[in-house]
């Protein structure tokens, strides 16, 4: 069996050029026999680091903690190694990141959310159909009480109970659990790996930092590329952030066997980053003509 612990995020002004507010959730998926021993290597690194018993690790720890006055280098140790140490214990990531401003505009944060949810759950599902295993998720307990935890259930259940128009159901074997985060370090690592992604998306360098951790992390297609697979970017005109954020240098469709080098000049973001940086490249060769 494997655990998947999930968790959202939102970049609301993204400094990055053409961007408009991001939506994200995102996920690690964790081998049964892997929960116990990521567990032990977090509680040894918090020991390590000097952090206080019970303090839960945030990307935005709240005023007065402990990591809220750390400083950038322990920050930034905790963050990195805790990446690290999910790649060695076989960890491996899903974010699916929608820029609200330029999709589905008029529909709210949470019906946009449910799309979020159903992408996410369909990505997981491939990863457990080829891993031959079932598998559970876990989410954040919600900060609304029981009407919020309610209404997870209900969106969960018809995707639990039939699927969806690409996956069937029966590898997610219930509807979302939940649990309070500042027990479970993996959906710590969850809001790590779900923040980061989305601040890397948008141009934060907090989260540039981990690009090639983050990118590592990612779950891969058959073609081993993480677009559409461990890093999920909507619209497709966004696919060049793949290269800027995490540094991928392709992106495929098994299904079509296509595929394409990245930066890609007929999508945003091929002569530069949005924030300043010239692309090294100005052509790009296709694999395929289409993606």
């Amino acid at each position: 069996m494997h655990l998947i612990f999930i968790d959202d995020s939102q970049q609301t002004d993204p400094p990055r050029r053409g961007l408009g507010s991001l939506v994200a959730l995102g996920g690690v998926v964790v081998p049964e026999n892997q929960v116990a021993p990521y567990a032990a290597a977090l509680a040894a690194l918090r020991t390590e680091l000097g952090m206080p018993d019970g303090e839960e690790i945030k990307w935005k720890p709240p005023r007065g903690s402990y990591l809220a006055t750390a400083g950038k280098e322990i920050i930034t140790n905790l963050r990195t190694r805790m990446l690290q140490t999910a790649i060695d214990h076989d960890i491996r990531s899903i974010v699916v990141i929608i820029d609200h401003g330029a999709a589905y505009k008029n529909r709210t944060t949470v019906e946009v959310g449910k799309e979020l949810l159903k992408w996410l759950f369909e990505r997981v599902t491939i990863l457990l159909s080829k891993a031959a295993d079932i598998g559970l998720i876990i989410a954040d307990k919600p900060g609304g009480g029981p009407a919020d935890e309610g209404r997870w259930l209900a969106d969960t259940l018809n995707l639990t109970n039939d699927g969806t128009e690409y996956v069937e159901p029966g590898k997610i074997v219930l509807p979302i659990l939940t649990a309070p985060s500042h027990h479970v370090p993996h959906l710590q690592l969850a809001d790590l790996v779900t923040a980061a992604s989305t601040a890397a998306v948008a141009g934060r360098l907090a989260g540039l930092e981990l690009k090639d951790l983050l990118r590592q992390l990612a779950h891969r297609n058959a073609h081993n590329d993480a677009w559409g697979a461990g890093i999920v970017l909507f619209p497709q005109e966004m696919i060049n952030l793949c290269y800027w954020a995490f540094g991928e240098t392709s992106a495929s469709k098994v299904a079509m066997n296509t595929g394409i080098t990245l930066p890609d000049k007929r999508f945003d973001y091929f002569n530069d980053d949005g924030l300043g940086t010239p692309s090294a490249t100005q052509t790009s060769t296709t694999v395929e003509p289409q993606l």
